[in-house]
């Protein structure tokens, strides 16, 4: 029973992991596709997204640092 219950728990965590970094992905696909717009509002959108992304890359980190210990 503890064998499977580490098994889902692991299971748990990487998709967890998949799901931060597909997070990022999409921001910074988002990210690409505006620059090459150049609006004064996909500029502002970029700068948003450059904040998300910051703060999803610190979030990743915090997790991966907690995984660590």
């Amino acid at each position: 029973m503890i064998k499977l219950l580490t098994a889902a728990l692991q299971a748990y965590i990487a998709f967890v992991g998949l799901r931060q970094r597909q997070i990022l992905y999409d921001i910074e696909d988002e990210m690409d596709q505006l620059a090459d717009d150049g609006s004064p509002a996909a500029k502002l959108r970029l700068e948003r997204l450059a904040q998300r992304r910051a703060v999803e890359r610190l979030r990743a980190l915090r997790s991966a640092d907690s995984d660590d210990a």
